[in-house]
């Protein structure tokens, strides 16, 4: 039977931190709190993501932005729309990723990622993740953000999950972990922020702190 492991990417595959410390530096350098703006930064990130119609990744960036400015009381966040989108071109992976994906590969795994994405970001991506991954899934395919369940219905239709031997690995608990538990899938929680455990609710899974492990598993 084929083999095939299935990722999450933000978090998991690349450090985003960057995205959330240009937010923060961009408000302190206008005399406004740092921690606010990036709170009021992810609070809208997940209000827009889940609580309206589907938009691609791209413009919810700019939508975020403006909610910034109107929350901050300011005119500077949208106007950074150019850069804050640049800013994903660099993103880095993680320095336990490409070894840990390389070895995979080498093991006769097949690679897929899912990301609340779009294909050109992605293609960003794929660059530093040095083109290790065979297929993949984004949330402008699939016109809902994870942890909607038909992100993953539509990922186990077109990976053919079910005639494969199959985990999907993850770093986001809500957004990966309690999905993949309802479809019934294997599932590997990448504990990145060292917390103390995740719900039963979601077991059985195994908990790694970085992708080394997982080519021992």
């Amino acid at each position: 039977m084929n083999k095939i492991l299935t990722f999450d990417c933000y978090g998991t595959l690349l450090n985003t931190a960057p995205l959330y410390d240009f937010v923060g530096k961009l408000a302190e350098s206008n005399g406004l709190s740092a921690q606010k703006a990036i709170n009021i930064f992810s609070s809208y990130e997940d209000r827009l993501m889940y609580g309206e119609d589907f938009i691609n990744y791209d413009k919810l960036l700019f939508e975020i932005l403006s909610y910034c400015d109107m929350e901050m009381n300011s005119d500077i966040f949208a106007s950074q729309y150019d850069n804050v989108l640049s800013l994903h071109k660099e993103f880095q992976p993680f320095p336990d990723v490409l070894k840990a994906l390389r070895t995979l590969k080498q093991n006769g795994y097949s690679l897929a990622v899912m990301s609340n994405s779009t294909n050109q970001i992605m293609d960003w991506h794929m660059e530093k993740l040095e083109h290790l991954f065979d297929d993949r899934l984004l949330a402008e395919d699939t016109k809902c953000y994870k942890p909607n369940l038909r992100f993953f219905q539509i990922a186990e239709r077109k990976f053919d999950l079910n005639m494969k031997k199959h985990c999907h690995i993850a770093k986001g608990y809500w957004w990966d972990i309690v999905p993949a538990h309802k479809m019934g899938w294997n599932k590997i929680w990448v504990n990145r922020t060292n917390l103390l455990h995740g719900r039963n609710t979601e077991q059985p899974y195994l908990t790694v702190s970085t992708l080394l492990e997982l080519p021992q598993i």
